[in-house]
């Protein structure tokens, strides 16, 4: 019954967000029946937002930590985004910190998102989390940007840490992994699902990993230069 009304909870937010925001249709260039890990520009919130808003398939995302516990959301809030980076006076960011660090971490557990945990040996417990995820036929939605707050349309450098999935999930699957990219047009209103990018071989993992991840930034370009004429 938990479950279920987290779920109600998350549905009836995303009902009010379409409700009162433009329409994004999702415009995909093959479909895919498999589990698959989509990957979009973070736009500073922009593309994870619209990204579980409009996608209807059975996503979960990756979440920084913090904001899935309510103590943590509160003092991230509070400490770092209201205060240090908008500057607010302190009295006024606790006032708005407190009721939001409930609704934000509350929406967090509600669309079942997979703490990530940077710079932590518990990063671990973030793969486990979503190879289970992938495992049982769910999708993973991953922002990998460097730099989160760059507003472009066009992705910048990425971590490439999340490409380690493939090792595990190979492992235990013996299928390579699909990485979509996703490119989010603002003047179209129009989430372009690209074409999955795959590991090529087993061999040699480094080498592979730095292949699929140039083959995910051309995915991008190619996404940016046909969709945003």
């Amino acid at each position: 019954m938990k479950k279920a009304t987290n779920r109600i909870f998350f549905k009836f937010c995303r009902f009010c967000y379409r409700l009162f925001t433009p329409e994004y249709h999702v415009c995909l260039s093959v479909k895919i029946s498999v589990p698959s890990v989509y990957v979009v520009h973070h736009q500073n919130m922009r593309g994870p937002i619209l990204s579980t808003a409009w996608l209807d398939s059975n996503i979960r995302p990756w979440v920084l930590n913090v904001f899935c516990n309510r103590r943590d959301c509160f003092n991230q809030y509070y400490g770092y985004t209201f205060t240090k980076r908008f500057g607010m006076p302190k009295v006024l960011a606790a006032a708005i910190t407190f009721p939001l660090s409930f609704f934000v971490s509350g929406l967090m557990s509600s669309m079942q998102s997979i703490p990530v945990y940077r710079r932590s040996r518990d990063i671990v417990k973030t793969f486990k989390q979503s190879i289970l995820t992938l495992m049982s036929g769910q999708s993973l939605l991953i922002c990998p940007d460097i730099d989160y707050t760059n507003t472009s349309s066009n992705v910048g450098e990425m971590y490439n840490g999340f490409l380690d999935l493939e090792k595990y999930y190979m492992k235990q699957t013996g299928n390579h992994l699909a990485f979509i990219p996703l490119h989010i047009s603002k003047h179209r209103k129009i989430i372009y699902v690209g074409q999955a990018v795959y590991f090529k071989t087993e061999e040699n993992f480094s080498k592979e990993k730095s292949k699929t991840y140039d083959l995910l930034k051309q995915e991008f370009s190619r996404l940016e230069m046909q969709m945003d004429k």
